[in-house]
C-alpha cells in the first residue's frame, strides 16, 4: 500500500497531461507535463522578478527557464491564489480568488463537462470536445513570442515579443509573414508599425528568402507519418529540438537543443549589424558596419538633417543637392560597386540587351533614379545565371549596402554635382 501511495505522490508532483472539469490547476505547485516529458504547464514568475507577479504559461521540461507560451500575459495575477482550468461556460480561462477573469479561450458557451484540455509533446495546448473528438481552441494558433516544430505560419499569425526579458506582456516587436512569392515567402520584423527588418531586402533583391535552410523548414510547417486528431495533426516522429523566437531586443533566433551540453545553441539572428537593420541608412545612402560613421550620402546627396547625421541618427537619410532630368544630357550615372540594395519598384525591363541599352531606358525616363544591367558574366556586372534584364528604379533608393560582390549599382547624377558638365 506504501508503495502504491508513493507512487500516487510522485505523479501528482510530476503533474498530468490534461484538465477536465473538476480537475484545474491550482497556483500551488501543480502543473500540466506532457506524455513524452517535453513540456510542463503551470504558473510561473518571470526570472529575476521578485515581486508576485504570476502567469499561467509553457516551458519546456528540461529547461523550466524558456517560456514558449503565456496565456495572461498582458495581465499578470498578484498572489498565488490563481486557478488555470475549464470555467462553467466551457471556456479555458485563468481566474484569481475572486472569480475575476485573466486569460479566457472566448469561445460560445457550452457544456464544460464535455471538454478536455490537453498538453502535447509538441508543446501545443488543446481544448478538445469530448463527444466530437474536435478540436475547439489551440495554443498553437495563438502563439505569444515563440515559434515551435508543427505550429504553420500563415498570414493571420504573428509572434510577438516581450516587453523585456522579465515582463512577457506584448512587445514592440512582431514576426510575420509578409507575401508569398513564386520562389519563397517573405517575413518581416516590425517595430510597432514599422519595418525593421525584411527577409530578402536586407540583400538582394532577386533572392527574396535569405533565411536558413532550418528556419525556412521549421516555418514550412513540416509534415511526416502522423495521425490526425480530427483537424489537429500530431506527428509520429522524435520532435526538432529547435525554436525560433522574437526577442524583446527585436532580434528574430534560432536556437537548436544540444543534448550533449544540455543547453540552447543561437544557430542564426537577424538583424546581425546596423546594416541588416531595414532601410538604417535612410534613403540615398549606403550602410558599410565596417566604417566608423556606418552610413554615408551617395554622389550627389547631402544628409537631410546634419545635426542628426553627427550623432549617429541616419534614419531621415539624404537628399539629392540637385534635382535631375533638367535638360538633355545633364545628368550622369555613378556607379556604385559590389553593392547590396533594395528591392526595385518597377518590372524589369527585359527588351534592354545591354547596359548602354538599360542607361538610355533610364535617362528617357524622368522618374528614373536608378538602374542595373543584369547581363550575366559577359557583362562583369552580375555573376548569376539569370536571365538579361534591366532594372529600374523609380522611387528613392533605399537599404544600399556595401562591401557584397553582387550588384554594381548606377545612380542618376546631375552632371555638374560631381563636376562634369553636360
Amino acid at each position: 500500500m506504501s508503495r502504491i501511495i508513493g507512487s500516487l505522490l510522485l505523479q501528482l508532483c510530476e503533474g498530468r497531461e490534461t484538465i477536465t472539469i473538476d480537475n484545474e490547476i491550482r497556483d500551488d505547485n501543480e502543473t500540466l507535463v506532457s506524455a513524452g516529458e517535453r513540456f510542463r504547464l503551470g504558473f510561473f514568475t518571470p526570472e529575476g522578478v521578485h515581486n508576485k507577479e504570476r502567469f499561467v504559461g509553457i516551458w519546456y521540461y528540461r529547461d523550466p527557464k524558456t517560456v514558449v507560451w503565456v496565456a495572461n500575459r498582458n495581465k499578470n495575477l498578484s498572489d498565488s491564489f490563481g486557478v488555470f482550468g475549464i470555467a462553467d461556460d466551457g471556456n479555458l480561462k485563468v481566474l484569481d480568488r475572486n472569480k475575476i477573469t485573466y486569460f479566457s479561450t472566448d469561445l460560445e458557451s457550452s457544456s464544460a463537462s464535455n471538454r478536455t484540455v490537453k498538453l502535447f509533446d509538441s508543446g501545443n495546448l488543446v481544448l478538445i470536445d469530448n463527444q466530437s473528438g474536435s478540436v475547439l481552441w489551440q495554443s498553437f494558433d495563438h502563439p505569444t513570442d515563440t515559434f515551435l516544430p508543427g505550429m504553420k505560419m500563415d498570414d493571420k499569425k504573428k509572434l510577438t515579443s516581450w516587453k523585456s526579458a522579465k515582463d512577457p506582456g506584448r512587445g514592440n516587436f512582431t514576426f510575420e509573414l509578409d507575401e508569398e512569392l513564386s520562389n519563397g515567402p517573405i517575413y518581416l520584423t516590425r517595430q510597432r508599425t514599422t519595418t525593421y527588418w525584411k527577409s530578402g531586402d536586407s540583400g538582394g533583391f532577386d533572392s527574396p528568402n535569405e533565411l536558413p535552410s532550418g528556419v525556412a523548414y521549421l516555418l514550412s510547417n513540416f509534415s511526416t507519418k502522423s495521425k490526425r486528431y480530427k483537424n489537429l495533426i500530431v506527428t509520429e516522429r522524435s520532435y526538432n529540438n529547435t525554436r525560433l523566437l522574437m526577442n524583446s531586443s527585436g532580434e528574430i533566433q534560432y536556437f537548436n537543443w544540444s543534448n550533449g551540453n544540455n543547453l540552447w545553441s543561437l544557430i542564426w539572428s537577424e538583424p546581425r549589424d546596423n546594416c541588416s537593420v531595414y532601410n538604417f541608412c535612410g534613403k540615398f545612402a549606403s550602410c558599410n558596419s565596417q566604417n566608423s560613421t556606418v552610413c554615408s550620402c551617395v554622389a550627389g546627396c547631402e544628409p537631410v538633417s546634419p545635426e542628426n547625421w553627427v550623432t549617429g541618427d541616419f534614419e531621415s537619410g539624404c537628399t539629392r543637392k540637385s534635382p535631375t532630368c533638367n535638360k538633355e544630357g545633364s545628368d550622369i550615372f555613378h556607379n556604385l560597386m559590389l553593392m547590396k540594395v533594395g528591392k526595385p519598384d518597377s518590372q524589369s525591363y527585359d527588351a534592354a540587351d545591354s547596359d548602354e541599352a538599360c542607361r538610355k531606358e533610364c535617362l528617357d525616363n524622368c522618374h528614373c533614379q536608378a538602374y542595373l544591367y543584369n547581363g550575366g558574366n559577359d557583362t562583369g556586372r552580375v555573376s548569376d545565371n539569370s536571365t538579361h534584364g534591366c532594372w529600374i528604379w523609380n522611387t528613392d533608393l533605399i537599404n544600399l549596402q556595401e562591401g557584397y560582390p553582387d550588384y554594381n549599382l548606377s545612380i542618376r547624377v546631375a552632371a555638374f554635382e560631381i563636376g562634369i558638365f553636360g
